[in-house]
């Protein structure tokens, strides 16, 4: 069984390495549900990437000059879609649902170490892109620095984008917002997952009096860093002067839609905007697709799209379409076989089983980088899985004898 494990990880450690060098990369005979105007669906098609960039796309067989592709995807029985975007739960506090003491969420972090949070963190990330989730916006409660730069190396290690969402309630001082980002900054291994969104910072406006402390210094910081800033819609009107500098509000729970928006309540939601929760289970997009096809206003598209499209457009955050020129987010799921398939390849039986749950994901791209390949992550290995494995056993042991 050792040497099973040892050859697993190796598999792991080779196929990672190769698969991120490959800079073209040819996904040849899905479905395809690009999600903008110009070819919303196409039955049978391809998609080019060169260097992280969607090339071009269409149906039919790609021509002869894209068959020379370092990499080649082909998948018949299944379809291509952006990526989800989900959030805004605390993912902290998704990491400890296993534990019957996880209320006590500041003591159970003191627990770990550096490296085993980052551990934890990466194999939860994992999960969700083998979910179908490339993007991950989550709103934290504990600003120390081990978390705040935890959370940032586990993403650039796992290859996942998370925007780590900061209440301005708890930031006390303009510096030590400064002092996040510079941590942010330093604690990546690899500065590129800075400069390609992997990594990025945003900022929770909660209530009113939080920004009797805002200045034109705190907006030339956010501005500088490329800090998002999320403001429900009566306190931006009503604060409006302080905010009017701002790069980039998102607005949250307007009355009329206006984009980027999101609404923090299913009853709430209207199209063009996103939909986010503070339910922290409603960043499994398993347990969330279910619930969105469930509210009021909802048709059969309206799950997937939300998760792959308004999110993603809204939040400003990986790819909201399938288009030329723009950077590759994208999931690829199969239809072909058990427990999901397999199903009539067409528009609607896709988006009826996606708003179900009822999928099998084969390959995620995040960044033009291959993540998720034949089901299996390619960054989070058997090793590390297993280093989890015992560390929540021992988490769970402690629990239990407390």
């Amino acid at each position: 069984m050792e040497v099973l494990i040892f050859i697993n990880v190796e598999f792991y450690r080779y196929y990672d390495t190769r698969l991120n060098e490959i800079m073209k990369i040819l996904i040849e005979g899905p479905s395809i549900i690009a999600m903008n105007r110009q070819k919303p669906f196409i039955r049978s098609g391809y998609i080019y990437i060169d260097r992280g960039v969607t090339v071009a796309y269409n149906e039919g067989a790609p021509p002869p000059e894209f068959e020379f592709a370092e990499y080649v995807v082909n998948e018949k029985f299944a379809v291509a879609l952006p990526g989800f975007a989900v959030g805004i739960g605390n993912i902290l506090e998704y990491l400890f649902q296993f534990d019957i003491n996880s209320k006590n969420l500041a003591n159970s972090l003191s627990k770990l170490s550096r490296s085993e949070l980052e551990a934890l963190i990466e194999v939860v990330l994992a999960s969700l892109t083998c979910s179908g989730v490339t993007s991950v916006i989550s709103l934290i409660t504990n600003l120390e620095e081990k978390i705040v730069s935890s959370l940032a190396v586990a993403a650039s290690d796992a290859w996942t984008r998370l925007r780590i969402l900061l209440p301005l309630s708890l930031l006390g001082s303009l510096q030590e917002l400064e002092s996040i980002v510079k941590s942010v900054a330093r604690s990546v291994k690899d500065s590129e997952a800075l400069s390609r969104g992997i990594v990025s910072l945003g900022l929770f406006i909660g209530n009113e009096g939080e920004l009797n402390k805002f200045s034109s210094e705190w907006i030339d910081t956010i501005n500088k860093a490329g800090i998002y800033a999320y403001v429900p819609t009566e306190i931006y009107r009503r604060r409006y002067k302080e905010l009017a500098n701002a790069k980039n509000i998102v607005l949250l729970d307007p009355e009329e839609p206006t984009v980027p928006c999101l609404y923090t309540m299913p009853t709430l939601w209207k199209p063009p905007c996103g939909f986010i929760s503070s339910d922290i289970s409603l960043l499994n997009p398993r347990k969330l697709l279910p619930m969105l096809h469930n509210i009021e206003n909802s048709d059969i598209y309206t799950p997937t799209y939300i998760l792959s499209h308004f999110n993603p457009l809204n939040n400003k955050i990986g790819m909201y379409s399938i288009n030329e020129g723009m950077r590759t987010d994208i999931v690829i799921i199969s239809f072909k076989e058990p427990p999901y398939g397999p199903i009539p390849i067409s528009e609607y039986s896709i988006l009826k089983a996606l708003s179900n749950a009822f999928y099998n994901v084969k390959t995620v791209l995040i960044d033009g980088e291959v993540v998720v390949d034949n089901s299996l992550h390619l960054n989070v290995g058997e090793e590390k899985v297993r280093k989890v494995r015992a560390l929540i056993e021992e988490i769970e042991s402690q629990s239990n004898c407390c």
